[in-house]
């Protein structure tokens, strides 16, 4: 439902995602799947809302499919023109640069970069469950990618992430954060694979 309202073209329904990482299992393949977090909607509630289902789907498909690389993205607004998310976007009062010299300012550099969602229907409240959760799963199944984490330190990290990643409590993982910058390890969704 978000692609067809991003008007990505896309055409696979959540039945399929789930089939194809558990096809991936079975023959030992490692997938990569993006997930755009923090989409309008006509209410506060509404976003949060599709943060939580969202959030319970990358859950799923992790229960399916545990190797599984899940990058996430908060979403930021293109002019596409005509699509449902253009015309939800500018409802709620966002605007995109008219000049082309406005775009190089420094705010929608950051914008760009999604580093600093300049969105009216996103709090920081709903940025940071977004980010939180981010940091969780990553503690609870680290990228394989990185060859610098030891088991131990695999292991450690899942452990330190589990109770957050079972009960849902993402809330300010400082903990994960703190290793993150002690143990430099890879992170997907910053350094790609």
């Amino acid at each position: 439902e978000i692609l067809k309202k991003m008007d990505k073209g896309g055409t696979q329904s959540a039945a399929q995602i789930r089939s194809f990482a558990a096809r991936m299992a079975k023959f030992d393949i490692i997938p990569e799947y993006s997930f755009v977090l923090g989409t309008p909607a006509d209410t506060p509630e509404q976003v949060m809302n599709q943060i939580d289902q969202d959030i319970a789907f990358i859950k799923e498909i992790k229960s399916i499919n545990p190797k599984t690389e899940i990058i996430i993205y908060v979403y930021s607004p293109v002019p596409t023109e005509g699509s449902e998310m253009y015309d939800r976007v500018l409802k709620t009062g966002f605007r995109f640069p008219e000049q082309l010299e406005d775009w190089i300012r420094p705010q929608w550099e950051s914008f760009d970069l999604r580093k600093n969602p300049l969105t009216p229907w996103l709090t920081p409240e709903m940025n940071d469950k977004i980010r939180d959760f981010e940091t969780v799963l990553n503690g609870y199944y680290p990228t394989v990618s990185d060859v610098r984490l030891t088991k131990f330190k695999r292991n450690f990290l899942r452990g330190l992430a589990s109770l957050r990643y079972r009960s849902g409590l993402y809330w300010k993982p400082y903990e994960l954060k703190a290793l993150q910058i002690l143990w430099k390890y890879r992170q997907p969704e910053i350094e790609g694979f």
